[in-house]
């Protein structure tokens, strides 16, 4: 299938056809990853998280922790 690149606002896109869209069961605003591989382009649906312990939760943390954590944008807003 051929789609063409339109402009959309200041960014560019493309329409995905409502029968691949179908197809695939994905729903409008339902997020997308993008691969690039090469010189393609790869969109696929993002899988669900939806972890059921902390086991699942934490499958793939690599351990590493960082310490200097800076919450800027909420100075003066301290609710005592």
């Amino acid at each position: 299938m051929r789609t063409l690149i339109k402009r959309i606002g200041n960014s560019r896109g493309i329409i995905i056809p409502a029968s691949i869209l179908k197809v695939l069961n994905i729903k409008e605003s339902e997020p997308l990853l993008i691969k690039i591989v090469g010189r393609e382009i790869i969109l696929t649906k993002e899988p669900e998280f939806n972890p059921k312990s902390l086991n699942e939760l934490f499958v793939g943390y690599d351990k590493r922790y960082e310490e200097k954590i800076v919450f800027a944008d909420d100075k003066g807003l301290e609710k005592w």
